[in-house]
Order: C-alpha cells, then sequence, then structure tokens
C-alpha cells in the first residue's frame, strides 16, 4: 500500500461514515458536494472549480467544489453527489468515496435556505475532465500547503456600497472563500 492509500485510510477513520443520506426536500432544500483528492508528491491535492458566472447563480464566479442541488430522481444524496460531479467535469465517482464531513448552510440572509453535504472521494486513477457550463475553470490545490497557509488571504466585496472583506485560502485561482472555505477547514482539521 502507498503512502496516499495509507493516508487515505486514515482520514476515512475521521470522517463521518456515509450512512443513511436520505433527500427531505419537505425539511429543507438539500445539496451535496466532493471534495475529490488524487495523489500528489507533496501527499495529496484537492480539486477546485471556478463556477461560471450567471446572474441567477448566487454562487456566480465563486471558487468552489462539484456539486449541486438534489434531483428528484436522485436515490440518495450519495447519487446527488456522483451525479453532479459526473455532470459538471465528466468524471465518474460511483465508488472512492471516504465518508462524508459535517452538513453546513449558508450564513448570509442573501443566500438560499439550502443544506449543503459535503463528501470527500479519491479521484479515479485515470479520467478526462469534461467541464460543462456551469465550470468556468478548474485546477488542483496542494492539501499540505492548504493546511500551512490556512486562511491567511481575504475576498473582499461591494455589497450595498459597502466594501466587506473575509478570510480565505489563498490558492492559484484566487481566494477560496465562504461555503467552500469552511468545508476547507472543517477537512483540514482531520488531516
Amino acid at each position: 500500500m502507498n503512502q496516499f492509500d495509507l493516508w487515505c485510510e486514515r482520514l476515512a477513520t475521521r470522517l463521518i461514515p456515509l450512512g443513511e443520506l436520505a433527500i427531505e426536500p419537505e425539511r429543507i432544500a438539500q445539496a451535496a458536494v466532493t471534495l475529490i483528492l488524487r495523489p500528489h508528491v507533496d501527499g495529496a491535492e484537492a480539486f477546485i472549480i471556478k463556477r461560471a458566472e450567471h446572474p441567477r447563480d448566487p454562487w456566480s464566479g465563486h471558487l468552489a467544489l462539484p456539486g449541486g442541488r438534489a434531483d428528484a430522481t436522485d436515490e440518495d444524496l450519495r447519487a446527488t453527489a456522483v451525479r453532479e460531479v459526473w455532470e459538471e467535469i465528466g468524471v465518474r465517482l460511483d465508488g472512492g468515496f471516504l465518508g462524508r464531513l459535517p452538513k453546513l448552510a449558508p450564513n448570509s440572509p442573501r443566500l438560499p435556505r439550502i443544506e449543503i453535504t459535503p463528501f470527500v472521494a479519491v479521484a479515479p486513477a485515470a479520467f478526462d475532465l469534461r467541464l460543462n457550463y456551469e465550470v468556468a475553470a478548474s485546477f488542483w490545490v496542494s492539501v499540505p500547503e492548504l493546511k500551512v497557509t490556512g486562511m491567511s488571504a481575504q475576498f473582499t466585496i461591494t455589497l450595498d456600497g459597502e466594501e466587506k472583506s473575509w478570510p480565505a485560502y489563498p490558492s492559484e485561482g484566487g481566494p477560496i472563500w465562504g461555503i467552500t472555505g469552511r468545508i476547507l477547514s472543517d477537512f483540514l482539521r482531520l488531516v
């Protein structure tokens, strides 16, 4: 067993088991995202997407994890994660799930009321990325580098004429903040 496989085996014992992941649309809108990992010389890398600009998307242009809303045809939230990863980036994640992180919801009243389940999975050994119209770009970021730098960057935006800033993880694609930053923080506490 190689170092990455051993690392993933240890990580799986720290993640929440997949368990029951029923979709409960009558309770709250639900979504699933996936933190996809692959081996790298410095340990592991995580896959990040940049969402395409769209006027009706509250997360338009943000750095994120592949994923989206649960659909009535999804068997459960894991099926949502599998479907969304396939649709957005063309990668089959039928297996390789290590577990999940705690569910979370947006903190801002400007964002939709939704509960997000983050999954953690290992990328298949070979795949061809096929980004769909929802994804403008993608890149891999070093997990050890995220751990070392922490939220040492800032994301700044003007809202209602006032400049606001949030802590963020620095990356080649820009600051990773908000819900994705919160998911990365939950993940990095386990590694």
